[in-house]
């Protein structure tokens, strides 16, 4: 509702006309309602909005969106913000996501538009949040322009090596080596039976507030 500004009178699924199609869910209708992405973007006519998690297998880590503190930075760079739709990392042969090891290897060549503009939302830089349960929520901050004169916005290819590279930071800073310990044992990093950096995929990032966006982590494996 945040990133559609949904009309209070009116249920969103029937207002955009969000259906469903080979595990996808994309917006059909008032298209043109959505908010804008950056500057070079092209504007898809029919936006994806989600993808179902059957479409691929393992636990989807279940984090709880981050918001700020204070209610008017909320107002400000949330409720007031130009939220960017999703960006999922889709690979050339058309599986959802990516393994964390490949993304620090580079096989960004691999992914789709990988060399088109990413749609972060204009600013020069940004926060990637990560929200693991049983742990504190842990930032990382990335540059979202290039070093060219131009400054152009990053490629998806870089978007996708910059997530990457937050969620391994995140993983080395809480794992049980480091002494960290998770609140919630089933969700526990590292250590004995804990979770690794080669059960980790990167799925996408989701835009959750105007300078700030958090990625999409799933498991290799089911976690129950």
């Amino acid at each position: 509702m945040l990133l559609l500004r949904t009309p209070h009178s009116q249920h969103f699924l029937r207002y955009y006309e969000i259906v469903y199609h080979q595990g996808a869910w994309y917006i059909t209708h008032n298209a043109n309602l959505v908010q804008g992405t950056s500057p070079g973007v092209p504007f898809q006519t029919t936006p994806l909005l989600d993808y179902s998690s059957r479409a691929t297998q393992g636990t989807v880590l279940p984090q709880q969106r981050w918001t700020p503190a204070d209610e008017v930075d909320v107002r400000r760079h949330v409720e007031g913000a130009d939220l960017q739709l999703p960006i999922y990392f889709i690979n050339r042969n058309g599986s959802i996501g990516f393994p964390l090891p490949d993304i620090l290897r580079g096989c960004d060549h691999d992914l789709h538009n990988a060399n088109d503009f990413a749609s972060l939302g204009g600013r020069t830089t940004t926060h990637i949040r990560i929200n693991w349960p049983g742990y504190g929520c842990w930032k990382r901050q990335v540059a979202t322009r290039d070093g060219t004169h131009a400054r152009n916005p990053i490629t998806s290819g870089r978007f996708m090596k910059y997530i990457g590279i937050a969620v391994d930071k995140f993983l080395l800073v809480r794992s049980s080596a480091h002494g960290s310990v998770s609140t919630e044992p089933r969700w526990q990093i590292g250590g004995h039976g804990g979770i690794t950096q080669a059960e980790v995929k990167v799925i996408g990032a989701i835009h959750i507030s105007a300078g700030s966006w958090m990625p999409i982590i799933q498991l290799t494996r089911y976690v129950y």
